[in-house]
């Protein structure tokens, strides 16, 4: 079969060569270089329609589906030519962290496999602990992850470059764990084939990044040879051969740049021989077979409401601090996403129906499930010590209701199931709701990412760069900011990170991502989390309130947003089991429930990029993202 993949920090395209030569098509490419872009065109002929620049500033989302993820991400931070500042180094365009964009996108688009390059050193870098920050977050994807340094001599060019191979398999899709890494060939070509004239050196020095001239005696020589008695410097044709290129290939007039090109690309031999053992693991091993459900407390609240509203189907409203209301709704009406099957409650029976309303079968409730039974799952859900867990025995009462397989939703769904109820001058047709939990970990209202990150422009400051990303505390990022203030740095929003976020924002209100900026500006220099403390300005309030609803039925930060609510409300489930529901039928409690129950959080500053002072264009930066949690 043919597979599709990706293109990263493309450069040249060492990989596009070498994949295409395995038989796979390139349906996306990124890269920021504006000369390594032009080279990458003239020789791939790539649509730039599907040729992005910054990694930085596109969502996930819009990233075309592929089978294979394939990035050689900068090498530079964790490189021994360079100054080894690894996630932390900010000089040229955050470089140091944009490995997790490569994470952000496994996590969203969720291909079969990935191929990552970078330098040896990334392995020892900073005792181990970098590449185990790696390892860990491909494996936290669900990623079966192996490694190798494979030096292009390896695989039939005669170059040392040793390189690290990260490969990747997504569970969900490949039964079969235990990788191969393709082995070695034999070494057929010496540099004598390379330069088409006898040469001392059977394997060259690792073509490199960098100024040329270094002399033949010196020690860190990577250019100069002795070929026919004679000390030459290499040239980009014998740079090509040297990396798998054809000697067709198309670089700069400029030798400089075309020899920077060059050192910065893969070899084509070895990512070929990769791609091809990564497309056989596939073929061999790929499975549609679905594991048994493993998911957070939160999600199981998802089937323990569905399960509570099937046999006691009066659902309450909560007032603005949850507790319970006299007024409620009486469910008639049940149907799960995961699922193809309509519940109609009537009475004590349940009728099942499929999409097009014909009645499938009829069931008396107490035959399907039992108040003990719901009680029970309830018990398992809080008792369990891990967030992250399975309920074995569920799958009986999943199976009676036919809902087969995994239950966990689409990221991209604010509705968690079908409702529909009974309640005065208030439409009997099915609409998507949401759950929030209280069982397990406080649920979120806005999930951190990439796209959440706010970018702050810092003025006048004259401190030193390093010494404040240095800073470790436990409260690291306000120790950096008060670091920033008192070396007189003035701090100003500029935009989100990610282009559709803002405008997501500003479909809410114009002054949303500056009323928002302001927020987590307070938050981060201490003075609050909770947004009825952060915000206590009216007119701000009403605004915020608008977008915390917007937040929950609708508006999701990396996707674009029409403007329309895609749920009608949510339901709580309360650490007592019981259900409260919030909805647009009651619009002011629901708004004034979600401002005085949200509290801004901090994720990951690593993961997802922020925190830490950077340069771009001669100007500095730096972001801070954007988390809000239920209390």
């Amino acid at each position: 079969m043919s597979y599709t993949y990706i293109d990263l920090f493309a450069g040249i395209g060492g990989f596009h060569l070498a994949l295409k030569k395995a038989g796979m098509q390139c349906v996306f490419a990124s890269e920021i270089d504006k000369f390594a872009r032009e080279t990458y065109i003239n020789n791939h002929h790539i649509d730039e329609k599907i040729f992005n620049d910054d990694i930085r500033k596109i969502s996930p989302q819009e990233i075309p589906n592929h089978d294979i993820l394939c990035a050689g991400f900068p090498c530079q931070p964790f490189s021994q030519a360079g100054h080894k500042k690894g996630f932390k180094d900010g000089s040229n365009s955050e470089r140091g962290n944009l490995f997790f964009c490569i994470a952000d996108i496994l996590a969203e688009k969720r291909p079969k496999a990935f191929i990552l390059e970078n330098v040896r050193h990334l392995l020892n870098h900073d005792n181990g602990k970098t590449f185990e920050i790696i390892q860990n977050t491909l494996k936290n994807l669900n990623y079966d992850v192996h490694y190798k340094v494979i030096k292009a001599s390896d695989f039939g060019k005669p170059q040392h470059r040793p390189r690290i191979y990260i490969i990747g398999f997504n569970k969900d899709f490949v039964s079969q764990t235990d990788f191969h890494f393709p082995q070695p060939i034999p070494l057929k070509e010496t540099m004598t084939d390379i330069w088409e004239a006898p040469c001392e050196r059977e394997i060259g020095f690792t073509l490199r990044v960098g100024g040329r001239g270094s002399s033949i005696d010196d020690r860190r020589n990577w250019d100069s040879y002795r070929v026919d008695g004679e000390v030459k410097q290499l040239t980009p044709l014998q740079g090509k051969r040297m990396m798998g290129f054809p000697d067709e290939f198309i670089l700069p007039k400029s030798i400089t740049q075309a020899m920077k090109q060059l050192g910065n690309s893969v070899c084509v031999n070895v990512v070929y021989h990769l791609a091809e053992s990564v497309k056989c693991h596939l073929e061999k091993y790929s499975s549609t077979i679905v594991g048994e459900n493993i998911m957070n407390k939160g999600e199981w609240s998802e089937i323990y409401a569905f399960f509570k509203l099937l046999i006691d189907n009066k659902l309450y409203f909560g007032n603005e601090i949850a507790e319970k209301l006299d007024d409620h709704v009486t469910v008639i009406a049940l149907a799960h996403n995961k699922g193809e099957t309509i519940y109609e409650i009537l009475g004590s029976e349940i009728i099942f129906k499929n999409k097009n309303n014909n009645q499938i079968k009829t069931m008396k409730v107490s035959s399907l499930i039992s108040h003990e039974e719901v009680a029970s799952f309830l018990e398992k859900i809080k008792n369990n010590r891990q967030n992250l867990c399975s309920i074995p025995d569920i799958e009986d009462l999943l199976t009676k209701l036919d809902i087969i397989g995994v239950v966990k939703g689409s990221s991209y769904e604010k509705g968690d199931f079908q409702i529909a109820f009974d309640y005065p001058n208030y439409p009997k047709t099915l609409n998507p709701i949401g759950i929030k939990s209280d069982l397990g970990a406080k649920p979120s209202l806005l999930n951190a990412s990439v796209a959440t990150n706010f970018i702050y422009q810092i003025e006048d400051f004259d401190g030193d760069i390093d010494s404040i990303n240095a800073i470790e505390t436990r409260s690291k990022i306000k120790d950096r900011l008060q670091a920033i203030l008192n070396n007189n740095g003035k701090l100003t929003f500029t935009s989100c990170e990610v282009k559709v976020h803002q405008d997501n924002l500003m479909l809410v209100d114009s002054k949303m991502p500056e009323i928002l900026s302001e927020i987590l500006l307070s938050y981060y220099l201490g003075k609050g989390s909770k947004l009825s403390e952060l915000e206590t300005n009216p007119q701000k309030v009403a605004r915020l309130q608008s977008y915390l609803k917007a937040v929950l039925l609708g508006m999701f930060s990396s996707k674009k947003w029409d403007g329309y609510e895609k749920s009608t409300g949510s339901i709580l489930v309360k650490n007592n089991g019981d259900l409260r529901l919030f909805h647009v039928i009651k619009e002011d409690i629901l708004k004034k429930y979600l401002f005085n129950n949200t509290k801004l959080d901090t994720p990951s500053s690593t993961r997802h990029r922020f925190g830490s002072i950077y340069k771009e264009n001669n100007m500095l930066f730096i972001k801070l993202n954007l988390q809000i949690r239920m209390l």
